[in-house]
């Protein structure tokens, strides 16, 4: 499996009067799989009807949903794991923090044991071009707060 990634010019402003422009790689997604293929690909691989695949991950997604509204992180073994998270506007006081200043409410998934294999072992290859290079020193890791300037799914 390879990441596909394009060269992507992009423009920082520092201030108003600085700006500066970097060459960055961009994730590619090269399509997206929709909720009833996917329910059909499970059928396909464990034989449990596609009624049933549905009835099951829309179960689960009631469950989950309800935890979340809770404030609980919900783990799915090797899966991985969601949990409810904030982003805020930095102030100088506290007393001047308050459900206000909160910007985005999200869920956050961390990849589980599996996921994590999977990402360790993949290559990544620019978009269009054959060739492939192992992802080890030139990926970035999200957990430690970058930006990879990853596109967004537009199945979201």
């Amino acid at each position: 499996m390879a990441f596909k990634y394009k060269k992507k010019k992009i423009t920082l402003y520092f201030d108003k009067q600085n700006k500066v422009e970097k060459y960055v790689a961009a994730n590619v997604l090269v399509g997206s799989i929709n909720y009833k293929k996917l329910c059909d690909e499970v059928n396909q691989r464990t034989g449990v009807h596609r009624s049933m695949v549905d009835v099951v991950l829309k179960g689960v997604q009631d469950v989950m949903i309800a935890y979340l509204e809770e404030g609980f992180s919900v783990k799915l073994d090797e899966f991985g794991a969601f949990r409810p998270a904030i982003n805020a506007e930095g102030k100088d006081k506290e007393e001047d923090v308050s459900a206000h200043t909160i910007i985005r409410k999200k869920i956050v998934f961390t990849p589980g044991s599996r996921f994590k294999a999977m990402l360790g072992s993949a290559s990544v290859e620019l978009f269009g071009d054959g060739t492939s290079t192992t992802s080890g020193s030139d990926s970035e890791n999200p957990d430690e707060g970058g930006n990879s300037g990853e596109a967004p799914d537009p199945a979201d």
